[in-house]
C-alpha cells in the first residue's frame, strides 16, 4: 500500500509542470436572454442582458433594450439563470482533504511522509485552483496555514485560472500542534497576550486580509485567563485594520471570542443549540456564522472507510485527491456525529437577521476542494434553511466575509463580474447550484467541463 501510494504522489507532482490555460484573454462579454437571480431578496428578472466589460458589470436591463458592445462575446442565456459567483468562506490550501493530510487527527505518517504530504499540496495549487472555478467558485477564504499561505494568495492573484483569494498566516493558538510543524506551522502556541501580539505583529507584515484565533479551552483551564489572550490578538488586528476570526466550537466558548472582540466565527457551537445571550451578543459585534456542517463527517466517514464521491465530487474533485481517498491504513469504526445542536441553531440564527456564510473548512479529511460547497449546502438545507437562504449564504454572507459587499454577491452594475451561469433555477433546489454552463471570474468565462478535462489530461 505505500509503494502505491506513494507512486500517486510522485504522479500528481511530475504533471504539474504545465499550468492550466485560460479558455480565452477576457474581453467584453454579454449573457443575452438570462434570467437575472438577485440573492439578497430572491428576486428574479427574466429575459435579461448582463454586460461585462473590463471584468466590472457595465449593465443589467431587458434583453430589448440592452445594448451589446460590438466584438463582445455573446452568451446565449436563454433557458438559464446567472448568479454571482459562490464563495467558500472557509477554506485551507495546505491541506488536501485526503486520509494523510492531518497527522493530528490520524497518523499515517509511516505509510506516507507528512513531507510528502506538503510537497504534493504546494505543488497541486494550480490544480486545486481549477477545481474550485470548475465548480463555481469563485472566491475563496483561507483562514489560517503556513507563512506560505501568502505566498498562494500570489499565485493565485498571478494566474490565469483561479479564485479570488483571502488569507492569513498561522492560527495564533492556545495550544501546540507539532505534527503539523515541518518548520512553517500553520498552528502556533501563544501562551501569553504578548506572545499573541507579537505573533500578530509578524503576520500584519504580510498584509494578510485578517487574523485567527484558534479557540481550544482547556476544560480544566481558566476561560478568563485564555480570553485575556484571544482580547491581545483582537486588539492587534483591529489595530491593524484587520478583522479576527475565531475557531470556536463550544457555546461558552464562541461566547467568550465574541466578548473578546470575534468578527467572525468558522464553526457552530457542535455542543449545545446557541441562545439569545449568543444571539445578542453576534448581534452586538456584527459577527458573521459560518457554520460548517459537514467538516466533522468527513472524518467520520474516510477514517472508517465509508466515505463516498459524491456525483459532483466524481467530476469536478482533483481526481489525484480522489484516488486516495479509500487508502486508510488503519480504518476505524464507523461512529455517528452528532449533528443536532447545530442544525437546530442554524435556521435559528438565520431568522433572528445573524449574518451567515457558506463555508466547508475544504482540505480537512473528507472536505474536498471546490465540490465541496455541494455537501455543505445540502446540509444546511437539512437544517431548514431554504434554497434562497442558501444561496444567500453563499454569496451575500460569502461578499460580506471577504469585505466586498459592495462588489460581490449580486448581479448589478458596477459589481465584479464573479457569475456563474445555471442551467437549471438555484431559488427551487440548492442541487441546480452545481449545474454551471458557464463560470466567469474577473469578467475571463471558463467552461467548467473543459477546465476538468484539461486538469485529468496531465
Amino acid at each position: 500500500m505505500k509503494l502505491a501510494i506513494a507512486a500517486l504522489l510522485a504522479a500528481a507532482c511530475a504533471r504539474e509542470g504545465a499550468g492550466v490555460v485560460a479558455n480565452e484573454p477576457p474581453r467584453d462579454l454579454a449573457i443575452v436572454g438570462v434570467t437575472v437571480v438577485h440573492p439578497a431578496d430572491a428576486r428574479e428578472e427574466r429575459d435579461r442582458t448582463v454586460v461585462v466589460s473590463g471584468g466590472v458589470i457595465t449593465a443589467v436591463g431587458p434583453r430589448a433594450t440592452t445594448r451589446v458592445p460590438d466584438g463582445a462575446r455573446v452568451i446565449d442565456g436563454r433557458g438559464s439563470w446567472v448568479i454571482p459567483g459562490l464563495i467558500d468562506a472557509h477554506v485551507h490550501f495546505f491541506q488536501s482533504g485526503d486520509p494523510f493530510t492531518r497527522p493530528d487527527a490520524a497518523d499515517f505518517r509511516d505509510v506516507i511522509p507528512y513531507t510528502w504530504e506538503d510537497a504534493r499540496n504546494r505543488a497541486r495549487l494550480p490544480a486545486t485552483f481549477a477545481t474550485y472555478l470548475a465548480a463555481g467558485v469563485t472566491s475563496a477564504v483561507d483562514p489560517g496555514g503556513p507563512m506560505w499561505n501568502f505566498d498562494v494568495r500570489d499565485l493565485a492573484a498571478q494566474s490565469a485560472v483561479a479564485p479570488r483569494l483571502a488569507v492569513t498566516g498561522p492560527l495564533v493558538s492556545l495550544v501546540d500542534d507539532p505534527k503539523l510543524d515541518l518548520g512553517d506551522p500553520p498552528i502556533i502556541k501563544c501562551a501569553t497576550p504578548d506572545e499573541a501580539r507579537a505573533l500578530v505583529a509578524r503576520e500584519l507584515a504580510r498584509h494578510p486580509d485578517f487574523i485567527k484565533v484558534w479557540f481550544i479551552h482547556d476544560k480544566k483551564g481558566d476561560l478568563d485567563k485564555e480570553s485575556e489572550i484571544v482580547r491581545a490578538a483582537a486588539d492587534a488586528a483591529h489595530a491593524g485594520h484587520v478583522r479576527l476570526f475565531v475557531h470556536a466550537t463550544e457555546l461558552e466558548v464562541a461566547k467568550a471570542a465574541l466578548r473578546s472582540g470575534a468578527d467572525v466565527l468558522v464553526h457552530s457551537a457542535f455542543d449545545k443549540p446557541v441562545d439569545d445571550d449568543f444571539i445578542a451578543l453576534m448581534k452586538e459585534r456584527g459577527a458573521i456564522l459560518i457554520p460548517t456542517l459537514y467538516v466533522r463527517h468527513g472524518y467520520a466517514d474516510v477514517f472508517s472507510r465509508t466515505w463516498a464521491p459524491t456525483d459532483e465530487e466524481r467530476h469536478l474533485a482533483d481526481p489525484d485527491i480522489l484516488a486516495m481517498m479509500d487508502a486508510v491504513p488503519r480504518p476505524r469504526a464507523p461512529r455517528t456525529i452528532d449533528d443536532k445542536p447545530a442544525f437546530a441553531s442554524l435556521a435559528k440564527l438565520v431568522a433572528a437577521g445573524v449574518p451567515v456564510a457558506l463555508g466547508t473548512d475544504a482540505g480537512n479529511v473528507g472536505t474536498l476542494h471546490g465540490a465541496g460547497v455541494f455537501r455543505e449546502a445540502r446540509l444546511m438545507i437539512d437544517a431548514g434553511l431554504t434554497p434562497a437562504q442558501v444561496l444567500r449564504a453563499a454569496t451575500v454572507g460569502g461578499a460580506a466575509v471577504l469585505g466586498l459587499s459592495d462588489k460581490l454577491g449580486d448581479v448589478a452594475p458596477g459589481r465584479l463580474a464573479d457569475l456563474v451561469v445555471l442551467d437549471a433555477d438555484p431559488l427551487t433546489s440548492v442541487d441546480h447550484l452545481a449545474r454551471s454552463r458557464v463560470v466567469i471570474r474577473a469578467g475571463r468565462a471558463y467552461d467548467p467541463a473543459a477546465l476538468m478535462a484539461e486538469l485529468r489530461s496531465r
